[in-house]
């Protein structure tokens, strides 16, 4: 489906006009990553270079006055020669500061900062220019792939309802990224890879995922290739998908992803230095994943339930349907699978109660895929259900109202609505949870007990299970946690408890090992380790020192099984322990989870229980210090624990 070339010229003018307005009338929203940006911007429109230098931090106080004190902040840390300068910038090899985000959205902007200071306008409209720009190839694309004015129009409204309208005007690369993926997937879809995988290679240089889009790329197109009734050869279909063109496209895509990793090892000695200071694979998992697609404050799928629930009534009915109806559906569930690999590699994110506008930005451009499928769903049917398109859009700008109406800091209303009527079906991550509670970015400190009360009453309690003295700080003095209370696990080692915190009467029996016992019974610490030591910040324990290390326990007289737990923290390079109890082999075990471990039954009480930690990766911290150190040990407890 072609539209003549008068109606593409009539649109296009129509849509830069309205773009145009848009631009005038709404002053700049710089949040996100703005500090970084604008600097990045200032150093690229002046002297070209994307290094940062004080001349770039006074002209950024000049034009953005809100940013000094940060700026005045990044340029104290850049005297001081800070490896970790300031925030999202960091030293590189060259002895030069750097935005430790790649520069190409920052490169972008740079053009019309110079445009729009020159004519005396505020040059940190930039940013928008480069959105709006965005916004504007993609509904050619629309235009292209849907064959109209009208339909580029709707897929221009969806586009803004699945998070457009939220991001658009930030000083960040959200809405360049997301309008440049959803670009990319209309135009590989429609027979024009070269122009594809420029856009797509341009947004994986500022969000790395969407590198996932060249893996996608070649099936999308096969999806999109028409059923002709007959079954042509394995050889003929890869020749039609790895043509000239297409291998060009895919090598020039290739080749621009490649540019952000090369451009960090030369200066930075790694692959990615965003990845390496605010990235943690280990936290990649079920609970993460969970929050990213149904969180009830930032959840991908709470913001396009609209946009989810046709998709899948579109699918139910290809399922029920003929053979011909297969090719769409695959085209749907390759969408969703792209959408399923762009949320991966977030989940390892260490800030995850990000600034966000309602969703979370990585949710935004992990939307696109899941709007590209019903896009091309519409784009091949004769008459569209105009009925069901509008109430689509109806739905997904209600999201869109609600996401609005609360900010990163706070419960949105359906969560504070499930918190206050069914809070034991909502346990969102603990960073979540605490810095919506409180109202306060990075409030998250693990020796604190955070409640949120309903009627004065506890109906939620989220505790850091590795807290020093958590019974008592939970029942009182001589009290600990009793069994029935209806605990759940979050992300490791933070947990809830529903409802009222139940309590006992403790055991004067259990037994509890921390610094001053390490100090006065050096019996425990029968080998491998350093001098017990107090320090600032909760370092008081004792090292490991050696390959390594042994405990001596007594062990207590206390009814039912018996649970030891040692809490402490790794060195650098070390993220698990294998563990040894008298000799028994209990496997490679992450200490710092405080994961209970069951003593042997048949071990009498009075007698001594043998621990060995076999560490990871053993090293000395620092020339200086000769220690081989791995495994900073906290405290040891053997106890009844539920």
């Amino acid at each position: 489906m072609t539209a003549a070339p008068s109606s593409l010229r009539n649109f296009a003018l129509a849509l830069l006009l309205a773009l145009a307005a848009v631009f005038a009338a709404v002053p700049p929203n710089h949040s996100g990553d703005a500090v970084e940006y604008t600097l990045q911007t200032v150093a690229l429109g002046t002297h070209h270079t994307p290094d940062l230098r004080h001349s770039d931090l006074e002209l950024g106080a000049a034009l953005a006055p809100g940013f000094a004190a940060s700026y005045r902040q990044l340029g104290d840390a850049m005297r001081a020669g800070q490896a970790n300068a300031y925030s999202t910038f960091a030293h590189a090899a060259d002895g030069n500061v750097y935005g430790v985000h790649f520069f190409t959205y920052a490169a972008l902007a740079s053009v019309p900062f110079r445009v729009l200071r020159l004519a005396g306008l505020d040059p940190f409209k930039c940013f928008q220019a480069v959105n709006l720009a965005s916004i504007f190839v993609l509904g050619l694309c629309l235009h292209q792939l849907l064959g109209g004015a009208r339909k580029a129009l709707f897929g221009l409204a969806l586009f803004l309802a699945c998070g457009g309208i939220l991001y658009w005007n930030w000083s960040s690369p959200e809405c360049f990224s997301a309008a440049a993926l959803l670009s990319a997937m209309c135009l590989y879809a429609r027979g024009a890879p070269l122009r594809a995988c420029l856009l797509a290679g341009l947004a994986s240089q500022q969000n790395p995922s969407i590198v996932f889009f060249f893996a996608c790329a070649p099936l999308l197109q096969w999806c999109a290739m028409p059923c002709t009734g007959g079954r042509p050869g394995v050889l003929r279909i890869l020749r039609q998908l790895f043509g000239p063109r297409q291998l060009a496209g895919l090598a020039l895509g290739v080749t621009l992803l490649a540019m952000p990793p090369l451009f960090n090892l030369a200066w930075f000695g790694v692959p990615s230095i965003i990845a390496q200071n605010f990235s943690n694979p280990g936290l990649i998992g079920a609970q993460r994943l969970h929050s990213f697609f149904l969180d009830l404050n930032q959840g991908l799928l709470v913001a396009i339930p609209a946009l989810a629930g046709g998709l899948l009534w579109w699918a139910a009915r290809d399922m029920a349907g003929p053979p011909s109806s297969r090719r769409p559906l695959a085209m749907t569930a390759l969408s969703a699978a792209l959408t399923f690999a762009l949320a991966v590699p977030a989940l390892s994110v260490t800030n995850w109660n990000s600034g966000a506008a309602g969703m979370m930005r990585y949710g935004f451009w992990a939307a696109m895929p899941l709007a590209f499928a019903l896009l091309w769903r519409l784009h091949a049917v004769p008459r569209w259900p105009l009925p069901a398109c509008a109430l689509l859009l109806a739905l997904q700008a209600g999201g869109m109202a609600h996401a609005m109406q609360y900010s990163y800091k706070e419960f949105s209303p359906l969560a504070q609505w499930v918190l206050r009527h069914a809070p034991q079906w909502y346990h969102p991550d603990p960073e979540i949870f605490i810095e919506r509670l409180h109202h306060v970015d990075g409030a998250t400190d693990p020796a604190a007990i955070y409640v949120y009360r309903r009627d004065g009453q506890p109906a939620l309690t989220l505790y850091h299970r590795g807290r020093r003295g958590i019974d008592s700080a939970l029942c009182g003095p001589g009290r600990e946690l009793a069994p029935g209370n209806r605990i759940k696990e979050s992300l490791n080692p933070w947990r809830y408890i529903d409802g009222p915190v139940q309590c006992r009467d403790g055991d004067p029996n259990q037994l509890y090992l921390g610094l001053s016992q390490f100090q006065l019974q050096p019996d425990v610490l029968a080998a491998g380790w350093s001098k017990p030591e107090a320090g600032a910040g909760g370092w008081d324990g004792v090292w490991s020192d050696g390959a390594v290390s042994q405990l001596r326990i007594p062990v207590p007289a206390l009814p039912g099984k018996r649970w030891l737990a040692i809490n402490g923290r790794y060195l650098d390079g070390n993220r698990r322990t294998r563990v040894k109890l008298d000799g028994k082999d209990m496997g490679w075990i992450a200490l710092d989870r405080y994961d209970a471990l069951a003593l042997p039954d048949d071990k009498a009480p009075g007698t001594q229980l043998l621990v060995e930690l076999v560490h990871e990766a053993p090293h000395q911290p620092a020339p200086q210090d000769t220690r081989k150190l791995a495994f900073f040990m906290h405290d040891v407890s053997v106890r009844q624990v539920q």
